[in-house]
C-alpha cells in the first residue's frame, strides 16, 4: 500500500516524497490506519529500525489542530538523542503543512532555555521523563489539553529506571487521552505498565516477533586469548578499516579507557559516556555521523536513541547483561533492508552465554576468526618526561594513577617513575608513546599546559 492509501494527507505525502520515503514499512501499514480511524489505545511490539517513529508521527501530525496554541501530543523517550531525532521527524514531515511546532526537552542542557522556548506556541512535546517532570513542577507547561501520549522505546525507559517518573507523568494526564506504547520487547515491567495505564481493549501489533531478530544480521562470536582482548579487537578493526560500527561496553569507565587505548590506532575511535558534557557528546556524534570517526565506543545507556545510518557492524566487547539488550544493540546495523554483522567478544568459558542467546532469540551464531599478530619480542623501553610535579599536586602514586586513567595505560607498564618539583619522568614500552602523546595533548593543570617529550638518545 501507499501512504495515501493508508489515509495520509497530500501535504504530508509531499514531505515524505521530499525525504525519499515512498513505501510504508510493516508497522506503518498496521499502525497508521488504526491511529487515524480508531480511538483505542495501541501497543506496538517491533524491532529497532522498523520505522516506528513515522508510524506515530504521521497520524498525530495529521490530527493536530494548528490553530490551537495548546500542547496536544506528548512523546516520552529514554534519551535526548532519541528526543532530538523524533522532534526532527515531526519537523520534516510537517514541512508543507500549516505551521505545527514540536519541541524536544531533555536533561543535560539548561532548563531555563527550554522554559523560554515553551513560552512560544508548542503543539507537540518530545521529552525524557525526568526533564518533563521538572518542567511540570515549575509549571512551565500544561498537559491539560493533551490528546495523545506516546511511550517510545518503553522497554528502554524501564531499563533505564524511569518507571517511577512514567507513573507520575501518567497520573497527571487526563484518563481519556489516547495512549500508544512502542517497544522492541515485552518484559514483565512493560506488561505491568500496559496493565496499569492502557485500556483493556487496546489494539496490539506485533511485527515479526516470533522470527529471528533480523535476517540481514550475521551473528558471530570471537574467542580471544586471556589478556589479549585489545589485540584481537585491533585485528578485527584492521580487517574493516573502511567500515563503521558501534562497540558496546558495560560501563562508562571501560568505554573511556578503551577509547584512550585506541588513540593513534589506524582506525579512528572515540567514546560517548555519562561523564561527557552535552557539547563534547555532540562533537563526538558529529564526527561519527560525518565519517571522521569509524568506531563509536558506548555504553548501552549512552547509545540509547542513537540513529546512525549505514552501520556495518556492532561489537559486543562486553556481553549484554540482559537478552533484550542484544536485540537493541544489534538492531542498529542492517537497517532499511541492508546487511550487517553483530559480533560478541568472549572468553572460552563464556561460550555457554552464546548458546543461551541462540536459544532465547532463535538466532544462529558462527565463530569468527581474525589474523592476530601477537608480539614475539617485547617493545623496547623508553623514558618520557612530563612538565608536572609536586607543585602541580602529584606524587609517585597519584601520577601513576593519572597516567592510567588519562592515558589509558596499565599500571604494570609504568616503571621507574620519579616525581620532582615541577618535572617528572617514567619508563614505558615504546609502543605506548603515541597513545600517551595523543591522550595528554591539550590538557591544562594548575595553570600549566601539559607537555610530554622524549629526550633524543
Amino acid at each position: 500500500m501507499t501512504f495515501s492509501e493508508l489515509g495520509i494527507s497530500s501535504d504530508i505525502n509531499q514531505a515524505l516524497e521530499a525525504n525519499k520515503i515512498t513505501r510504508p514499512t510493516d508497522i506503518q501499514n498496521q499502525a497508521i490506519p488504526h491511529i487515524l480511524q480508531s480511538n483505542n489505545d495501541l501497543i506496538a511490539v517491533a524491532q529497532t529500525g522498523t520505522g516506528k517513529t513515522a508510524a506515530f508521527c504521521l497520524p498525530i501530525l495529521q490530527n493536530i489542530d494548528p490553530k490551537s496554541s495548546k500542547i496536544q501530543a506528548l512523546v516520552l523517550v529514554p534519551t535526548r538523542e532519541l528526543g532530538q531525532q523524533v522532534a526532527r521527524q515531526f519537523f520534516l514531515f510537517s514541512k508543507f503543512m500549516p505551521r505545527v511546532f514540536a519541541e524536544a526537552v531533555y536533561g543535560g542542557t539548561p532548563i531555563t532555555d527550554q522554559i523560554e522556548k515553551l513560552k512560544r506556541t508548542t503543539h507537540i512535546i518530545v521529552a525524557t521523563p525526568g526533564r518533563l517532570l521538572d518542567l511540570l513542577d515549575r509549571k512551565a507547561l500544561s498537559l491539560d489539553n493533551l490528546r495523545w501520549l506516546v511511550m517510545d522505546e518503553a522497554d528502554e525507559m524501564i531499563n533505564m529506571g524511569f518507571k517511577d517518573e512514567i507513573d507520575r507523568i501518567l497520573e497527571q494526564c487526563r484518563p481519556n487521552i489516547r495512549k500508544m506504547l512502542f517497544t522492541a520487547t515485552l518484559p514483565n515491567d512493560v506488561k505491568q505498565l500496559i496493565h496499569d495505564y492502557l485500556r483493556a481493549d487496546a489494539f496490539e501489533i506485533r511485527i515479526n516477533v516470533d522470527e529471528k531478530i533480523n535476517e540481514n544480521i550475521e551473528n558471530h562470536y570471537l574467542i580471544y586469548q586471556k589478556g589479549k582482548k585489545l589485540e584481537y579487537l585491533k585485528a578485527f578493526l584492521m580487517e574493516r578499516k573502511e567500515q563503521r560500527g558501534i562497540l558496546f561496553c558495560r560501563t562508562k569507565i571501560a568505554a573511556k579507557r578503551l577509547a584512550k587505548q585506541l588513540a593513534g590506532f589506524d582506525v579512528t575511535a572515540d567514546a560517548i559516556h555519562g561523564n561527557l558534557n552535552q557539547e563534547m557528546r555532540e562533537k563526538v556524534m558529529r564526527g561519527f555521523q560525518k565519517n571522521r570517526i569509524n568506531l563509536l565506543i558506548a555504553t548501552d545507556i549512552a547509545a540509547r536513541g542513537l540513529d546512525v545510518k549505514d552501520l556495518d557492524y556492532i561489537i559486543h566487547y562486553h556481553l549484554p547483561e540482559k537478552v533484550e539488550q542484544y536485540t537493541h544493540r544489534s538492531g542498529r546495523t542492517a537497517r532499511a533492508g541492508k546487511t550487517g554483522v553483530s559480533i560478541c567478544f568472549i572468553k572460552n568459558e563464556e561460550i555457554s552465554e552464546i548458546q543461551a542467546l541462540k536459544k532465547e532469540l532463535n538466532i544462529d551464531f558462527s565463530e569468527l576468526k581474525v589474523d592476530v599478530r601477537l608480539e614475539i619480542q617485547p617493545s623496547p623501553l623508553i623514558i618520557l618526561y612530563l612538565n608536572m610535579g609536586y607543585v602541580q599536586g602529584f606524587d609517585d602514586k597519584s601520577l601513576k594513577e593519572y597516567l592510567v586513567e588519562e592515558a589509558g595505560l596499565d599500571a604494570v607498564d609504568i616503571t621507574d617513575l620519579v616525581v620532582e618539583e615541577e618535572y617528572s619522568h617514567f619508563v614505558i614500552p615504546q609502543k605506548f608513546e603515541q597513545q600517551i602523546l595523543l591522550n595528554l595533548k591539550g590538557i591544562k593543570l594548575s595553570h600549566r599546559n601539559m607537555k610530554v617529550w622524549r629526550k633524543d638518545n
